[in-house]
């Protein structure tokens, strides 16, 4: 073999110890086959954009059909690939290099996140063993896609379009209405200020754990293993206050990703909340305050969730509004419920 044989050689070999194999027909080496990533909240915590987060991998399976019947039985073109986002190039791409084949279609199954329990598998797409055993843990989101491209038609770039795997549980409160309030008697002026104030959330007997598949998409679970949520515990509590109208502020308290289920006589809210109250006399004719006393009055209230929601279906984020009230106002619960978006909306219930 002559010297300049050799080189040659030896530069092929390179280059393929470089690149990915590619079955099938001939590829076009000069397309390489590049993602963008949309419509997903977030792998990390729950956010209102559409926006995929840039720092957050996912990973990608491909099939190769080269005689563009998606029904029949493919070839493996992508096996768990990590793809990331790549800052200097603005766009996602595959550790690997990959390049479109000459004709067929390419079907793409994307999951997220990267971890060991979320696996792909080419017939049935993304599957994942999910847990949740606390409030901790329910923030994370899972998310899954597929996607069917024209080799020959191929965009420049492979949309991934994310669907969410998981319920979004929202949490709001406010009072059920101003309970301040003063009357005159003759000289004298009774005051009373009262605020109410929300000391914890909880829910109980919500699934936490279950077998998710993109094909047939669905979860699969056991009703009778359920745990409790910590939605909301602050020292101090959360005032819940109205506005110069008298009407209630409504405020967040928290959210959480649950898995989707049907809900049972188990799921319920406990809610603990106090009263700060403060009665004073006042004798209007000489200014002079005749009595001042404050005091505490703690009260508790567990409301039944299947009897405001039955279920919760995935990608879907249902906000759950509680009224607080104290005396003879009983504390209510009314459901929201709307895409992840909120592009739609059912309202079940009174604000």
């Amino acid at each position: 073999m002559n010297r300049r044989l050799q080189i040659i050689v030896l530069a092929a070999i390179a280059l393929a110890s470089c690149s990915k194999s590619i079955p099938g027909p001939a590829y076009k080496a000069d397309e390489l086959l590049v993602f963008s990533a949309v419509a997903s909240h977030s792998v990390k915590s729950i956010i209102t954009t559409t926006n995929y987060p840039l720092d957050e991998p996912f990973i990608v399976e491909a099939v190769h059909y080269p005689d563009g019947n998606t029904d029949s039985e493919g070839t493996a073109f992508m096996t768990r690939e990590t793809v990331r986002y790549s800052f200097g190039e603005s766009l996602w791409r595959s550790e690997g290099e990959y390049y479109w084949p000459q004709k067929g279609k390419l079907l793409f199954y994307a999951g997220s996140p990267i971890l060991p329990q979320v696996t792909i598998n080419p017939v049935n797409g993304v599957e994942a063993d999910w847990s949740i055993p606390s409030e901790a843990e329910a923030e994370t989101d899972l998310c899954f896609a597929r996607n069917v491209e024209d080799c020959e038609m191929h965009p420049s770039m492979v949309p991934v379009v994310f669907n969410h795997a998981l319920s979004q549980i929202c949490f709001k409160a406010r009072t059920v209405r101003n309970y301040t309030h003063s009357y005159t008697e003759g000289n004298l002026v009774q005051a009373s200020i009262i605020n109410v104030v929300l000391d914890s959330v909880k829910i109980h007997g919500i699934v936490s754990k279950g077998h998710f598949t993109q094909k047939p998409r669905g979860w699969s679970y056991d009703p009778a293993d359920t745990v409790s949520y910590t939605i909301f515990n602050r020292e101090n509590g959360c005032a819940l206050k109205v506005d110069r109208y008298d009407n209630p502020e409504l405020k967040e308290i928290g959210k959480v990703l649950l898995i989707p289920q049907t809900l049972t006589e188990r799921a319920t809210l406990e809610e603990w909340h106090h009263a700060e109250v403060r009665n004073s006399l006042t004798d209007s004719s000489t200014g002079e305050i005749v009595s001042d006393m404050s005091y505490t009055i703690p009260q508790t209230s567990t409301i039944p969730i299947v009897n405001h929601c039955e279920r919760w279906i995935m990608d879907f984020k249902y906000t759950l509004r509680l009224a607080v009230g104290i005396d003879d106002d009983k504390t209510t619960l009314a459901v929201a419920v709307t895409d992840w978006t909120e592009t739609k909306e059912i309202i079940i219930g009174d604000e």
